[in-house]
């Protein structure tokens, strides 16, 4: 039997101008993320996260990707092994046609996005059906130096292989994506010692399609 893995992963880090979450998130879920992330050859899994006030104030003072006050949005995508020039050359076709069809959203900024490169996974649910799983939320870890596996449901290992567009333009680093199963929140204060030395790391909570949820707690 062949066994489908995560070859690269697209990930944006992403900020709503003030005034602008509900209709950021509107435009995001509904036309964005599907027209140019998942609708792309090869992508087979993705989902969208969202950082809160009290996921924010949890961050320690890392400074990887910039203000650990800015960035409430997180959407991760898993595109098959192979598969991520031909997503790549057909996202660029498809962005000049939604540019040409005023379909872009300028009330945003890209604090950080990047396609990377799976290193490893861990956990009691394979990898592949992390993003489809429904899980509560996330906690992503990111570090110049090796980030260990996390202690929850599903951890997934990364290393930056490619900056698409970013504010922070952080170095080479690698980046986990850890899945929880009960309280992003909670999860995350239990690994804090693990978690303090990162150059960044926060909790997210997983957004719930078809609402505004959380848009007014950012």
């Amino acid at each position: 039997m062949t066994t489908v893995t995560i070859g690269t992963a697209i990930v944006s880090y992403i900020e709503p101008h003030p005034g602008q979450a509900v209709a950021f998130n509107h435009w995001y879920e509904r036309d964005h993320f599907p027209a140019t992330v998942t609708g792309g050859p090869g992508v087979f899994a993705g989902a969208r996260f969202v950082a809160t006030r009290a996921c924010k104030a949890m961050r320690p003072p890392g400074t990887l990707f910039g203000d650990p006050a800015r960035g409430s949005y997180l959407a991760v995508a898993w595109v098959l092994p192979g598969k991520q020039a031909e997503w790549e050359a057909w996202v660029a076709r498809e962005m000049e046609t939604l540019a040409a069809q005023g379909r872009l959203f300028p009330g945003r900024d890209h604090v950080h996005t990047a396609i990377y490169e799976w290193v490893a996974d861990s956990g009691t649910v394979d990898a592949i059906s992390a993003l489809d799983r429904g899980y509560s939320g996330i906690i992503v870890a990111a570090s110049e130096h090796a980030v260990p596996p996390l202690d929850v449901a599903v951890s997934v290992g990364l290393r930056l292989s490619r900056t698409v567009i970013s504010q922070a333009e952080p170095p080479p680093h690698e980046l986990v994506v850890g899945f929880c199963a009960g309280d992003p929140l909670t999860e995350f204060a239990a690994l804090r010692p693990q978690l303090g030395a990162c150059g960044f790391a926060s909790p997210f909570l997983a957004t719930i399609p078809g609402t505004d949820r959380y848009t007014d707690d950012l």
